[in-house]
């Protein structure tokens, strides 16, 4: 298992105050992107904490449910969810088994997500676009264009960029991806332009019964 935490924290007077979180990641933090995407989930799925299935992969909450509530936002909807969404407190871009590297098989041969970090990156390009869109024409139904610069960042991904080829690879075949995972990752925060904003980065491999 590995695991890293990073925090980017700019002086601050102390208090902790976002108006929003973008999260990218995969079935760590998935809040129903993939269930929106596909087949719908079905019970006894989230019947823990939610009573009714809500699209997480485990049954209860997840950190970036508990997250939010810590700082007191309310859960943040899927960006790839049409009905019912609201996205004035940020967009979750995060589905189960999503790769920091674009991958290379379908969804259909290994189970690995079509929506890469680089497909979450140009999701958020588009939320924005939309928004700055939106927002000239008079809609309320999105959060202010200077939301942006008032939001956490959050990214939880790149387990599977490994596990998925752990089988074929072993540990040597799997650990040259590293340097691109974390050159992709580092791009895409650039590419967003986090700079005096705040961002959490979140990566850990799970035990892989050996």
């Amino acid at each position: 298992m590995a695991l890293a935490l990073a925090l980017l924290i700019p002086k601050s007077d102390g208090k902790c105050f976002f108006e929003a979180i973008f999260n990218f990641g995969d079935s760590n933090s998935d809040t129903g992107g993939f269930y929106a995407a596909f087949p719908s989930q079905p019970s006894p799925n989230g019947m823990t904490y939610f009573k009714r299935p809500v699209g997480r992969p485990p049954d209860g909450r997840l950190y970036i449910d508990f997250l939010a509530q810590a700082l007191g936002l309310p859960f943040f909807s899927p960006f790839l969810q049409s009905i019912g969404s609201d996205y004035k407190h940020g967009v979750n871009f995060a589905t189960p088994a999503s790769t920091v590297l674009h991958p290379t098989t379908s969804l259909f041969v290994s189970g690995t997500s079509p929506f890469s970090l680089n497909v979450q990156l140009n999701q958020m390009k588009q939320f924005k676009s939309k928004v700055d869109e939106l927002h000239s024409s008079g809609s309320t139904d999105l959060p202010q264009p200077d939301i942006f610069g008032k939001s956490l960042y959050t990214f939880y991904i790149g387990q599977d960029d490994f596990t998925s080829n752990l089988p074929s690879g072993g540990i040597a075949g799997v650990m040259q991806y590293m340097p691109q995972v974390v050159s992709q990752i580092s791009s895409t925060i650039k590419c967003i332009g986090i700079t005096n904003r705040k961002l959490i980065s979140h990566y850990r491999i799970y035990n892989q019964h050996c």
